[in-house]
């Protein structure tokens, strides 16, 4: 009921060349959680649903982008170093890195990759070491299981994300 004043609201409120840019609607699983918060925050913020790989740019209670994410190959809540999870909670944007030159090992058998974490590093404030939001040299693990507890975007994405929505500070949910 809340949901639909709301979209009444905005729409009643809105002149008609600003419609046709309105908000996403929130889906039904995001609104009940979002219920659940006292308040939810102002102005941008982002939330991620780990069961759904997808991040959503939030304008208070407005979807205003979304972005297909890979999360950790192990589910639920982080609960130790190496565990493969990405933790869950509320959490904020602590730095923002220029990744372009990094490489890492996968272990995977591949070696050290070049550019592993595409152009940007956005490191969250988790209590966790190294826990971020970056790109991929990997898109085909987009909506999959795959990272060792960061959030992964397309490289394009994350460059978006941050040059127009990230910022130091920005709070970031991290849900289930």
């Amino acid at each position: 009921m809340k949901k639909m004043i709301l979209c009444l609201l905005l729409l009643a409120l809105c002149p008609l060349s600003v419609r046709a840019q309105a908000a996403q609607p929130v889906p039904d699983y995001l609104f009940a959680e979002l219920e659940k918060m006292n308040p939810v925050p102002q102005g941008t913020w982002f939330v991620i649903s780990k069961e759904h790989f997808t991040l959503f740019v939030m304008d208070g209670w407005d979807v205003v982008r979304t972005y297909d994410v890979a999360v950790g190959k192990n589910t639920g809540n982080k609960q130790k170093v190496g565990d493969m999870r990405t933790p869950e909670g509320m959490f904020e944007v602590q730095q923002i890195q220029d990744a372009s030159s990094w490489e890492h090992d996968f272990k995977d058998g591949k070696g050290m990759i070049q550019n592993a974490y595409g152009p940007w590093f956005i490191r969250l404030k988790t209590g966790w070491q190294g826990i971020g939001i970056h790109g991929t040299h990997d898109p085909s693990s987009i909506r999959t299981n795959a990272t060792e507890g960061c959030i992964r975007l397309r490289n394009a994405e994350v460059d978006e994300l941050k040059k127009v929505y990230a910022k130091i500070g920005t709070k970031v949910l991290i849900l289930k």
